[in-house]
């Protein structure tokens, strides 16, 4: 890294072992363009997080007050983009588990290497100088039952392909049942034909925290202007909440639109509509897979998702269109 500008880097340390912060605030001392803040608890370092803009976030997770866990998730929610660094005496796989899942970009065991924390936060400040994506390349999706995007808005995802843009698939499950292997795989046979790329962790299906958590870590690191989710008014609770996820933690998105699923209720009242007409084929064949793979879903049948086309196409001459609610700025 070259020479920076006294005070570029404005830091939040925080840490309650002296000995530990005296170590951190010397190996920061011998980076010049840092401006470190330290904080004693997490009680202390929330208020900073709300109140003051941060280059970066080094924290403890054992800490009084309010833990390490739940000042990196307050981070993530208030400032997506900004790099997370946790470190801590702990050396079970576990809490490195958990503290990335909160939304750590790093974790560093302790005790720390001057070189080795160093080099990293260079490389960690260095990347955000160049983000890895453009961030107009990416959309994300976000489903409550498999299948719901090619459904809801599979042509607006073809269309987004077919403009050079990346499509990430999220499904959030409110029960581990909630998806059966034949709908995973047919899942993962649509992606692949769409060229859409799809995330799995089924070791989170059934926590809704924990699900919260990965899409935090998702919009961090892909930094998309757009996002789909199924829309708020829904009969079906894993549907239902994985809108109210996507609605609570997207506030940072440029553009988020809601699509309509087979239990979206009397609500969804769309305010755009977008010609799917060439992608129509391409969209029922994707919904074929989960009949080819022997799931039943007569909510995923390929004549339903024409028909669903069809009938919205009567607000924009009679096309094949898919329908969307606005929740915030324009669509692509």
């Amino acid at each position: 890294m070259s020479p920076q500008p006294a005070d570029r880097f404005r830091v939040l340390f925080i840490e309650d072992a002296f000995d530990q912060a005296l170590l951190v605030k010397a190996f920061f001392s011998t980076m010049p363009g840092f401006s470190v803040t330290h904080a004693q608890d997490g009680d202390q370092a929330l208020r900073l997080i709300e109140s003051e803009s941060w280059d970066l976030l080094v924290t403890d997770l054992n800490l009084p007050g309010t833990d390490g866990f739940a000042v990196v998730r307050a981070s993530r929610a208030k400032s997506p983009r900004t790099p997370i660094i946790v470190t801590t005496g702990y050396t079970q796989a576990e809490y490195e588990e958990q503290a990335l899942r909160a939304g750590a970009d790093l974790v560093m065991i302790k005790p720390l290497n001057a070189r080795d924390f160093t080099g990293r936060v260079r490389s960690m400040l260095e990347k955000e100088d160049v983000p890895l994506y453009d961030e107009s390349d990416v959309v994300l999706v976000i489903e409550g039952r498999p299948g719901d995007a090619e459904m809801g808005c599979g042509g607006a995802m073809m269309r987004a392909i077919e403009e050079g843009r990346r499509v990430v698939i999220i499904p959030l499950f409110s029960e581990p049942q909630t998806a059966s292997p034949e709908e995973l795989k047919a899942a993962a046979l649509a992606a692949e034909l769409l060229r859409i790329e799809l995330r799995v962790d089924r070791t989170l299906f059934g926590d809704l925290a924990a699900q919260r958590d990965l899409v935090y870590r998702t919009l961090n690191e892909l930094l998309p202007t757009t996002v789909y989710l199924p829309a708020a008014d829904d009969r079906d609770r894993s549907r239902r909440e994985a809108a109210e996820i996507g609605l609570a933690v997207t506030s940072e998105v440029e553009t988020v639109w809601a699509y309509e699923t087979a239990t979206s209720g009397l609500g969804f009242r769309p305010t755009r509509f977008i010609d799917v007409g060439k992608q129509m084929v391409r969209k029922m064949e994707s919904l074929a897979a989960y009949q080819s793979v022997g799931a039943q879903r007569v909510d995923l049948r390929p004549r339903m998702a024409q028909a669903y086309a069809r009938y919205w196409g009567r607000f924009m001459d009679f096309t094949e269109v898919e329908a969307f609610v606005q929740i915030r700025g324009t669509l692509r």
